[in-house]
């Protein structure tokens, strides 16, 4: 068995691959390709405008993206099109400060989650942190358990399957962050979650800095158009319902 895996990985980081690369070569069923990640520190406003749809991010977050958010976004994007371009059914996506909280455990956990992954339709497993989770466990293995998830935060390592790889690019110009879980779940993508989380960011851990995201001390917000603000509003009301009904639980 081999799992295809996109390493993203700015192409000057040659010292964070190069750890990654040690990390993981233990792993024999990983099958590693690195996709140059975009900087968007580098793009020009032209080409930001041309790639990414500024207007509805500042409409879906009342602020406006930073450069790091445009390139994140652009280059998880890129291996959505090279799973699609390829013959395989799914692949797990890294990013190149992911670490594996419990190395021991991530071929065991990688081998039974493609097999869940591969019974839904339009689904995605992410193996790190999430915050807002259905509270009915769908499975548990050694000492992992599996939800669905409502938001999660980063997007260090996950699988995707071809179906929400699709359904993700069926938008020409993306507008969301890389990691708005909440937001791909209601388009309809099949998002779980294991527990304890098998992976965790480094830049997040505070134990290197984050090369993709910049600095959100200078962030700006705008007031939205109402017709997005009712609905942030309505899906407040439904999500706080949710919570009240024990359906929905907050880790």
């Amino acid at each position: 068995m081999k799992i295809k895996t996109y390493l993203i990985n700015i192409k000057e980081s040659t010292e964070r691959k190069e750890r990654v690369l040690r990390d993981i070569s233990g792993y024999s069923l990983l099958d590693v390709e690195i996709v140059e990640a975009v900087n968007g520190k580098k793009l020009s406003e032209e080409k930001k405008d041309s790639l990414f749809d500024r207007k509805r991010f500042m409409w879906q977050y009342a602020r406006e993206p930073l450069d790091g958010e445009i390139g994140c976004t652009l280059s998880h994007r890129e291996c959505y099109r090279r799973l699609l371009e390829s013959d395989n059914e799914y692949a797990l996506i890294l990013e190149d400060d992911v670490r594996f909280m419990y190395p021991d455990d991530v071929e065991f956990v990688l081998k039974k989650a493609v097999g869940m992954l591969l019974s839904c339709k339009n689904s995605i497993i992410t193996l790190t942190h999430h915050h807002i989770y259905f509270s009915k466990r769908l499975w548990s293995m050694k000492n992992y358990s599996f939800y669905r998830i409502w938001t999660a935060y980063g997007t260090c390592a996950y699988l995707i399957n071809r179906s929400a790889a699709k359904k993700l690019l069926s938008i020409d110009k993306p507008f969301i962050l890389a990691d708005d879980f909440q937001y791909i779940c209601l388009e309809g993508i099949y998002i779980q979650g294991i527990y304890p989380w098998l992976a965790l960011d480094a830049s997040t851990m505070k134990s290197i800095s984050s090369e993709i995201i910049d600095n959100r001390d200078n962030i700006a917000y705008i007031k939205i158009p109402f017709k997005y603000r009712l609905k942030k509003s309505i899906l407040g009301k439904f999500r706080g319902l949710l919570f009240r009904m024990h359906i929905l639980k907050w880790r």
